[in-house]
């Protein structure tokens, strides 16, 4: 065994698998893309494409020669801008990494977090595989797998709480406040409905993930599988569910913080976008805008919402008065902050790492 910066043992051979993942993956080897991945990546990037196509178009009532006339007279700062914006929320995500990771440096966070975000964007169910990949850049530091998989769940419970609860609460409430107002003008369809189903069902799942925390219960499930399967992580699983906890209660704002500010930043560029294209909005609606779009990057039709975020967000546009390729635009270049960052990012982020990685596991002398 080697000895990771935080002390502890780092497990090799059987004993290095996570307790959740399927038997027989190892987080020494760095995850593989399966041919029915990529198909499916590439049939999931061919109906985002055929959304934009045609969904757009079809939604707002634009034309793309209009679209793309609209987008070609952009003001020069407008593309930076939102460049830059997609940029500095993911690397406010990575603080949280580095908070929820303990030892983790902020470095391999962000290149880990990056990579990950854009494996559950371009591939279907890629979430799962984005946390494995996440997991195997932190591993290559040193760090003990206990650590990385309690941190890895960390930080997703904390995406869970801003995306599924915080920000349609917010988005309900800003819409709620607009509406006594007369000077906002039509109501956003549908909006109220999505964010309603949104928070009950992050709730429902909030609540099933803190009765599965509960010592007792998660015990009991424990003495469960091993009834049935062979279990040896039993321990460490308990041992790491004090650490969760622990991390939870007292970091909650180091948790919170980045990854709300980072939502924030997502935001502004849909506000920049909306200015960009010359468009009136008034503040509070496009706050609901923006939380119908994060609600409806949960739909799992494609890898992050895409192609539907933007049609959906489009049309609300259009439903609150701005014209049909004003509109379309201001969504296209709200998407490259939500969508085409990430995704390079994340690509830079995982060549990096594969290029770097070494032909040996950190445990192997």
């Amino acid at each position: 065994m080697s000895e990771p910066r935080d002390g502890a043992p780092v497990p090799s051979g059987p004993a290095a698998e996570l307790p959740f993942l399927p038997s027989g993956v190892d987080v020494e080897q760095p995850p593989r893309l399966t041919p029915s991945r990529v198909v499916g990546a590439a049939l999931s990037l061919l109906l985002v494409v055929a959304l934009l196509i045609w969904a757009l178009p079809w939604a707002t009532g634009a034309s793309w020669a209009g679209i793309l006339a609209s987008l070609s007279s952009l003001p020069a700062w407008a593309l930076p801008a939102v460049l830059v914006l997609g940029a500095a929320a993911i690397g406010l995500e990575a603080v949280t990494v580095t908070v929820a990771v303990r030892g983790a440096r902020y470095r391999t966070a962000l290149q880990g977090h990056a990579a990950s975000a854009a494996l559950a964007l371009a591939v279907p169910g890629g979430g799962m595989m984005g946390m494995y990949l996440l997991g195997w850049i932190l591993r290559r530091t040193g760090l003990a797998i206990p650590v990385i998989l309690t941190g890895i769940i960390a930080a997703s419970l904390v995406e869970m709480l801003v995306t599924s609860v915080l920000i349609p609460l917010v988005g309900l409430g800003a819409y709620a406040l607009s509406s006594l107002s007369a000077a906002t003008g039509p109501a956003l369809p549908g909006a109220v409905w999505a964010a309603v189903a949104a928070v009950a069902g992050a709730l429902i799942a909030l609540a099933l993930t803190s009765l599965l925390l509960k010592r007792s219960v998660l015990t009991g499930l424990l003495d469960q599988l091993g009834q049935i399967m062979p279990f040896t992580h039993a321990d460490t699983v308990l041992e790491q569910r004090d650490v969760l906890l622990a991390t939870l209660r007292t970091r909650p704002a180091g948790l919170l913080l980045p990854t709300m500010a980072a939502r924030l930043l997502q935001w502004v560029a849909l506000v920049v976008a909306i200015e960009a294209v010359g468009a009136q909005v008034p503040l509070l609606l496009t706050v609901a805008i923006f939380a119908l779009g994060r609600v409806l990057s949960l739909v799992p039709l494609t890898p992050g919402g895409a192609g539907i975020t933007e049609t959906v967000g489009a049309a609300a546009l259009v439903a609150l008065g701005v014209g049909a390729e004003a509109s379309a635009s201001a969504m296209l270049l709200l998407a490259v902050t939500t969508v085409a960052v990430p995704l390079v990012g994340g690509a830079v982020g995982a060549a990096t790492a594969f290029l770097r990685a070494p032909r040996s596991s950190p445990s192997t002398p």
